[in-house]
């Protein structure tokens, strides 16, 4: 059975700082999918699921805009690729919207990168014994009992201060 990798752009050439769509879509359930986008300045990278689409803003380039979808299939290294022909016109208003599209590029890849880290932390925990995990949970306890007696104002500095005043008074 062939890999089926679907990759596609609603437009083929694209003037700087326009909004491209682009769609994917992996057929078999693959071990890692990823989309990068290569401008020829900067490469970026998000991991993406099976089928999706998303908006970005055509960025800088000098020609083409490559688009790749890589995916990892049983330990084999499968690419499809789609290149967006850039002419490079600058205004304000699409110097702003390239901006918002670098952002919600960035955006995009905090959010793959949290569900990754969520993901680790999970397993890390499953992993844990239970003696383990009882030490860890009182370690927690302890250190957030200690942050907030950090916080509270203990008696023997008031004390003393009184006692200093009133010493002062009688000199």
């Amino acid at each position: 059975m062939k890999t089926k990798l679907i990759l596609s752009t609603d437009k083929k050439t694209a003037k700087e700082g326009e909004f491209i769509d682009i769609r994917w879509d992996c057929q078999v359930c693959p071990d890692s999918l990823i989309l990068t986008f290569d401008s020829g300045h900067k490469t970026d990278k998000i991991a993406v699921s099976d089928r999706g689409s998303t908006r970005i803003a055509v960025p800088n380039c000098k020609g083409k805009f490559h688009i790749r979808l890589i995916a990892g299939i049983s330990g084999k290294k499968v690419t499809e690729e789609v290149a967006v022909r850039v002419l490079n016109v600058r205004t304000k208003k699409q110097n702003a919207r390239s901006k918002v599209g670098r952002f919600r590029l960035w955006g995009e890849k905090l959010h793959a990168s949290w569900c990754i880290f969520r993901a680790q932390c999970k397993y890390w925990w499953l992993s844990q014994k239970k003696w383990q995990k009882a030490l860890w949970i009182t370690l927690l306890i302890l250190w957030l009992g200690l942050l907030v007696f950090s916080f509270v104002k203990t008696p023997a500095p008031m004390a003393s201060d009184s006692q200093t005043a009133y010493l002062m008074n009688l000199i």
